[in-house]
């Protein structure tokens, strides 16, 4: 494994796994979840990025500044800063962004930098995650009480349709109960009134956390998903 920073900070690194042999190429892109918490670091998603490795990707695991003194938008900047280095180190490939969580949500807003997008039980719509108080009211622990309600909708995926990457596959858990899969099912509506460049898939019990494990059988979905479009 290498670390490469993308910025000065001590928050602001990759950690880059390269196959023994290459195989894809298409560069996986991980971004973790937390709900904006410090707690919650890349190392929620380290059984993701080996699983992609032994399939025979360049896996690229993204940390990211947040936490109250790390205000929005600095984890979504931080993660479109993150691309840009990839791209300069990994160029002429296609390139896969993965979220979970909030990690979706950040993936869905840089969706534009990549090819493609797979989105785990993504934070779609802050305005109903602060309102049912999701997340042991992570929005409001975040951004403030006081936070106006435009600064929410600005960071809601749901407020920047159409998804602007080629392809995307949302995969959520009907009985999620970090994530309302309320949330996932409006999102992908809302774009398929614009786009029908999403896929959706519901699975019927899928624990938010458990989504990310990739003993799961949802993650040769993936890789099956990952081969069909490339």
């Amino acid at each position: 494994m290498k670390t490469i920073t993308y910025s000065e900070h001590e928050q602001c690194f990759i950690n880059v796994v390269e196959p023994d042999k290459i195989t894809q190429n298409v560069v996986v892109i991980l971004v973790h979840g937390g709900y904006w918490r410090m707690e919650k670091t890349l190392e929620t998603v380290v059984d993701a990025q080996s699983f992609f490795v032994e399939a025979g990707y360049i896996v690229c695991n993204v940390e990211y500044r947040r936490g109250p003194e790390n205000p929005w938008p600095i984890p979504s900047n931080d993660v479109k800063e993150a691309i840009k280095k990839i791209k300069t180190r990994f160029p002429n490939n296609h390139y896969a962004l993965i979220g979970h969580s909030v990690g979706g949500q950040l993936a869905l807003l840089n969706a534009e930098s990549c090819d493609y997008v797979i989105a785990l039980a993504p934070v779609t719509d802050l305005i109903y995650t602060r309102d049912m108080q999701l997340g042991d009211e992570a929005v409001q622990e975040y951004f403030g009480e006081e936070i106006n309600d435009s600064v929410l909708v600005s960071a809601s995926p749901i407020s920047q349709l159409p998804l602007k990457a080629e392809a995307a596959l949302i995969i959520h858990g009907a009985n999620d109960v970090r994530v309302d899969i309320k949330t996932t099912i409006d999102y992908f509506q809302e774009n398929l009134k614009h786009k029908n460049n999403i896929e959706l898939l519901i699975l019927p019990e899928m624990a938010h956390q458990d989504i990310i494990h990739p003993a799961e059988p949802h993650f040769s979905y993936l890789l099956d998903w990952l081969d069909t479009i490339v």
